[in-house]
């Protein structure tokens, strides 16, 4: 998943600038952010209607991430 790569890959910018929010990623891109992670969907889907928007939520802390494929 491309937006999985865009996270990890610019972790320490988003976690900074977003920690304890929850966030959309349509493109590479953060496109939506805040503590309603419904209203971040719908902000995200209204910016980009034909696009489908990953969410996910920034840790306050730093959290280790495994992923086992």
């Amino acid at each position: 998943m491309k937006e999985l790569t865009f996270y990890v890959t610019n972790a320490e910018e988003i976690n900074k600038k977003y920690s304890g929010k929850h966030i959309a990623i349509v493109d590479n891109k953060v496109v939506a952010s805040g503590n309603d992670p419904k209203k971040v969907w719908e902000e995200a889907k209204k910016k980009h209607p034909k696009k489908k928007p990953v969410l996910a939520f920034v840790p306050k802390e730093e959290t280790l991430v495994l992923i086992i494929g």
